[in-house]
């Protein structure tokens, strides 16, 4: 049986809806608590930082088209720099703003919020 075009825009409501859920949860959830761990892979290996309001640094995060520069400034995580062709990390905002995630997928550089456990 084939789905229709109807169950398709209801799946897609749906994961929507699930998706700013989530992103407004994080949000609130990261300002009460006031930190968060950053975990930070590339296409070699994976590191933590904690990241709070008084966080401040550049991270160079080596590639395979090059290096991927990401700052984080009180609180706030984006990338500033990046050797990818179409630069769309470097748009996709800050983190938490944004969700929690940003993928540079063509440096193979992946950089994601964990909420602090209590």
């Amino acid at each position: 049986m084939k789905p229709t075009w109807k169950s398709r825009l209801f799946i897609l409501l749906l994961f929507g809806i699930a998706s700013i859920g989530m992103m407004v949860f994080f949000r609130f959830h990261t300002k009460a608590n006031g930190s968060y761990r950053l975990v930070i892979k590339n296409f070699k290996t994976q590191q933590e930082v904690l990241v709070n309001n008084e966080t401040n640094s550049i991270l160079m995060i080596e590639g395979p088209l090059g290096i991927t520069e990401i700052h984080i400034h009180q609180g706030k995580v984006w990338v500033s720099s990046s050797p990818c062709p179409d630069k769309v990390c470097i748009h996709m905002g800050k983190i938490p703003d944004n969700g929690g995630f940003i993928a540079c997928l063509p440096n193979r550089v992946i950089i994601r919020a964990l909420l602090q456990d209590k």
